[in-house]
């Protein structure tokens, strides 16, 4: 099945946790970018936990997209998924919501020299 993902989405998706690969957990995250070619997504993981560094930022409109609890997107892991680990779209991120978190996206590759 071809999934339609579009940037500004949330979705859950199989996420490998860093220190078990082949491990991981169906998690909500937020599709930043995608790239057709390769079938992979850039995207932003939520927690729910609260802001731990400068690069967490707390969605403001949880409810609307939406999530069961307040969520913390994770800018320092944002990671690559496959298409094909995408289980099913949750809804959308407010356009304020959308703003902060690609703002300080930018400023995290900025700061830390990623293209």
């Amino acid at each position: 099945m071809q999934r339609r993902i579009k940037e500004r989405e949330v979705w859950s998706a199989w996420v490998r946790y860093e220190d078990h690969p082949n491990e991981g957990k169906y998690r909500p995250v937020l599709v930043i970018d995608v790239d057709g070619d390769r079938a992979v997504v850039m995207s932003v993981p939520f927690t729910s936990t609260v802001p731990r560094d400068e690069y967490d930022i707390e969605m403001f409109d949880w409810a609307e997209i939406p999530l069961e609890h307040i969520s913390t997107a994770r800018i320092s892991k944002t990671i690559v998924i496959p298409v094909y680990d995408f289980l099913k779209k949750l809804g959308k991120v407010s356009d304020d919501d959308w703003d902060n978190v690609t703002d300080l996206l930018m400023r995290y590759m900025e700061r830390h020299g990623i293209e």
